[in-house]
């Protein structure tokens, strides 16, 4: 895996679950073709990073836990 800094990951794993929580919060209505699998995808990414994330904080301890970063929005 390329290296990236830890608040890179910290920031990327934000940046997923936004787009997840959006997706989520889309009324029946407004959902267009792709939107089902684009949150799939975006859950496959969430799952990756997350043991990324780990790694990272094992070797960088002062990151905020990644349960703060998914759950400051929900």
């Amino acid at each position: 895996m390329p290296d990236v800094s830890g608040w890179t990951l910290v920031m990327a794993v934000q940046a997923i679950q936004t787009e997840i929580l959006r997706l989520r919060g889309t009324p029946g209505e407004r959902i267009v073709p792709g939107d089902e699998l684009l949150l799939v995808d975006y859950e496959t990414a969430a799952e990756e990073l997350e043991a990324a994330y780990a790694e990272a904080v094992r070797l960088q301890p002062n990151l905020p836990d990644y349960s703060q970063l998914v759950n400051r929005r929900s």
